[in-house]
């Protein structure tokens, strides 16, 4: 199943390396394995039974334990997506993880042992909620390339739901949020999006919706709007934990 799992993951980021992007050419290589770099230094390697962060194998943070449910990975639809929107995909911002854990600063405290003594920096973006975390590693010097997203939420007596656990692929676009939502519902269908990062005295910045699931672990990819300054994320938002 744990194959399974990383055999979808591989075949989605391999469709977003047919973009013909510089930012992807340039930081998401394949060489037998799938290897995503932040700045020079490698972040992530997807190979054909582990998803590797600086080295460490993350999948069984993302094997669902009770909800088994599977729905059809909408690779194709992401492949239509990707090629209606291509004028207007600026760069994979980030992919990541999602997943409920017992305590959150004992998983945070597992994180910075993996990134310690790595060339890379962990990062925490305020989620607003006391029992959400969301958490970055990457290299923001170099705010063009990809990070690794990690959002943990306290366990609850359900942990496995409509989110959790998740692997998430983000992209950038230049995209007016009413352009955007017709391009995702013309490819994906209308009940599509499940959920927008909506500022206020701002805009949507982001929308998401489910590509699919493997034996419930779930798979999702966030689209931006023109809103996200993706500069000014790595630059002002993100906080320096390590």
């Amino acid at each position: 199943m744990s194959m399974k799992v990383v055999d979808e993951i591989s075949n989605l980021l391999k469709i977003i390396g047919k973009t013909h992007s510089p930012q992807v050419e340039k930081y998401l290589v394949f060489e037998g394995s799938i290897k995503l770099f932040s700045g020079d230094n490698q972040l992530l390697e997807v190979d054909e039974s582990q998803l590797k962060l600086c080295g460490h194998d993350l999948l069984n943070r993302l094997l669902a334990k009770t909800d088994k449910l599977d729905q059809k990975i909408k690779s194709e639809e992401l492949s239509n997506f990707l090629n209606s929107i291509s004028d207007s995909f600026l760069r994979l911002n980030h992919v990541g993880i999602s997943y409920a854990v017992a305590d959150i600063d004992s998983e945070i405290f597992l994180i910075k042992s993996i990134v310690r003594n790595t060339s890379l920096s962990l990062y925490e973006e305020p989620s607003g909620d006391p029992k959400a975390k969301w958490l970055f590693v990457g290299n923001t010097d170099s705010w063009e390339s990809p990070l690794f997203e990690i959002v943990l939420t306290s366990e609850t007596n359900t942990p496995e739901n409509l989110w959790r656990p998740h692997f998430q692929i983000d992209i950038d676009t230049n995209l007016e949020q009413q352009k955007l939502e017709k391009y995702l519902m013309d490819c994906f269908g209308s009940d599509f999006i499940q959920w927008k990062l909506d500022i206020p005295n701002y805009g949507v910045v982001l929308e998401m919706g489910m590509l699919g699931s493997v034996r419930g672990t779930k798979i999702y990819l966030g689209v931006s709007t023109n809103l996200r300054n993706t500069k000014y994320h790595r630059e002002k938002i993100l906080q320096k934990l390590q």
